[in-house]
């Protein structure tokens, strides 16, 4: 990303040669054909040439470049016509003029942030970026960006490279000058509304979750208000579901109704329509500290083919806050639960080849080859449906062995996760994962502690989620938020029973006592448990009574659909349930 940032700022002689072929008498029909997302393949036969001399004889890769430099040089030109002003001033930031360290931060932010959160197009950020046009970059903006990679600065070995740098001190810094610099406009810009969200997650990192949450509600608000037009199709999109999946995210795991439009008039194929999946050919790197892109290798980043999986993983979990917490019209029957599972169940099959991991962490052929992001989506999945079916595991109604399948059902799902999460941690350290998989680490371990303390071990599980959450708190730059979470699943570990590390005292810190407050600051409420209470009162009376039967009637509806996939088919199994 470094490479990357500082290449913007220079003129590439092949850049010349693209300019001189798109300013051709066909260049702007050129363009018009690749904006509408025309392959060169389609536009070279129908032009049956080349889309400039020497085209054909460039290498696989170099075409993909190629491609990604006419996209970055439409979008300047975008940039040039639209914008209304150039960012005035010496730079993107008032906090420091140093261009190592903001080059440092923005590595950070689109190496571990971006890919999870993708809340602006990458492409159109950075062309305005490089132009200084407040188009698709604004001071607020990069402000924002930079203060949530300061979550993840860690000066670590690279300590003489920033002398008299502390990250914490840093991220406050540009927190402040993003909030002084937001408009305060009735109709905010795309901009706007992408600083908003991403100050919700600096605040969200720093502990104040309660805080954090009216930046993204004012955020989700304003995409409910009419953008204005000038703006990319692709950037708005992206936008959109980025801010919905966030918002989605958030409401799921602090069980709240989201204040957002639902998408149930949109079809599934329609999520990410406008976004050209090739314009974004990216690789990834491991990044943590200066001089790390000359140890590590570059891997396939399938960033933004995640992000449109996530947007429609969210619309799922938007479907089930509803069924689960809002019980205004209508009650959780088991068949619509079961409606829910198998809506889940088709998504993961779904999934592209590249992003998949149809049977856990064991399925997947390259571990070396994984991405943080594709991890973290898979975590998401499988924190979801322990959110589904753990409420129905405090009914008393059920027979025996349909709880043991439901229980069975949902403590798979946590052993994936958690296999997951171990993963993530031996190939990326918990240092960066995102601060909302923390809440999710919190579910997964909760549902192994209290439904199968052996496999794997309490203590092994415990262990892990206070080490992990350790881990992402390290440093001045770390995530705060996870000192009470942490806290809160010690208690719940010890009112289970389970066993505390013996250097307990060293893996949660300093001793800090915390207080009601911080427990509401971390999370809107007290504990990071469902409020299994409230969601019972939303069941209907005979679900106990029609799970069996409705159970069965979901298998039968399945039949050729599920057919080839192993893992959906075990996951529906119902011979424990014959005898009911």
């Amino acid at each position: 990303m470094i490479r990357e940032i500082k290449e913007l700022r220079e003129k590439n002689t092949w850049v010349d040669l693209i300019l001189k072929a798109i300013r051709t008498s066909e260049g702007g029909e050129i363009l018009k054909r690749l904006k509408n997302g025309e392959t060169y393949e389609v536009i070279s036969q129908s032009l049956e040439r080349p889309p400039f001399p020497g085209f054909a004889s460039l290498s696989p890769k170099s075409q993909v470049q190629l491609t990604k430099a006419i996209a970055e040089f439409r979008m300047d030109l975008e940039g040039e016509r639209n914008a209304g002003d150039l960012v005035e001033g010496h730079g993107w930031t008032n906090v420091t003029q140093n261009e190592d360290l903001i080059d440092h931060l923005l590595a950070l932010y689109f190496t571990w942030v971006h890919p999870v959160y993708m809340i602006f197009s990458e492409n159109h950020f950075m062309a305005s970026f490089k132009n200084r046009s407040d188009l698709y970059c604004t001071k607020a903006l990069v402000s924002a960006v930079l203060s949530m990679a300061c979550h993840l600065f860690d000066t670590g070995d690279d300590a003489s490279l920033w002398p008299g740098v502390d990250p914490e001190y840093l991220r406050s810094r540009f927190l402040d000058e993003a909030r002084t610099l937001l408009p305060q406009d009735d109709r905010p810009k795309m901009t706007t509304i992408q600083t908003l969200a991403l100050i919700f997650l600096v605040e969200l990192g720093n502990g104040k979750g309660s805080r954090a949450s009216h930046y993204i509600r004012l955020a989700a608000d304003s995409l409910n208000t009419r953008l204005e037009q000038h703006y990319s199709t692709e950037a708005m999109e992206i936008t959109r579901w980025g801010i919905y999946s966030l918002n989605v995210a958030w409401s799921g795991l602090t069980y709240q109704i989201p204040n957002i439009q639902g998408t149930a008039g949109i079809a599934a194929e329609d999520v990410f329509r406008h976004v050209l999946m090739d314009n974004h050919d990216a690789l990834w790197r491991f990044y943590r500290h200066a001089g790390d892109y000359a140890l590590t290798s570059e891997h396939p980043s399938s960033a933004v083919l995640v992000a449109s999986e996530k947007a429609r993983l969210m619309r799922l979990i938007h479907e089930s806050i509803h069924l689960l917490y809002d019980g205004r019209d209508r009650r959780i029957t088991a068949r619509l639960l079961l409606k829910q599972y198998r809506a889940y169940l088709d998504w993961e099959r779904a999934l592209p080849e590249i992003i998949a991991l149809p049977n856990g962490i064991s399925s997947a052929v390259d571990l070396e080859e994984l991405v943080p992001h594709v991890l973290s989506l898979h975590i998401e999945y499988h924190t979801a449906q322990i959110h589904l079916f753990q409420p129905f595991l405090h009914l008393s109604d059920f027979s025996g062995p349909t709880r043991q399948h439901i229980m069975s059902i949902t403590v798979d799902h946590a052993r994936k996760a958690y296999e997951a999460m171990v993963l993530y941690r031996e190939l990326f350290t918990c240092r960066y994962q995102p601060s909302l998989q923390t809440f999710c680490l919190l579910h997964v371990c909760d549902v192994l502690v209290r439904f199968s303390p052996s496999q794997p071990s309490s203590s092994d599980v415990v262990q892990f989620c206070l080490e992990n959450l350790r881990e992402t708190a390290d440093g001045r730059g770390g995530f705060a938020i996870c000192g009470p979470l942490q806290e809160m699943f010690r208690r719940t570990a010890e009112h289970c029973g389970a066993p505390m590390p013996e250097d307990l005292e060293e893996i949660m810190g300093s001793g800090v006592e915390y207080t009601t407050e911080d427990f509401l600051n971390a999370c809107t409420r007290l504990s990071y448990k469902q409020p299994v209470d409230n969601i019972i009162l939303n069941m209907d009376r005979n679900i106990t009574i029609d799970f069996a039967h409705d159970w069965k009637e979901l298998i039968d509806t399945s039949g050729a659909s599920s057919t080839g996939s192993s893992e959906r088919a075990k996951s529906m199994r119902i011979d424990d349930l014959l005898n009911i």
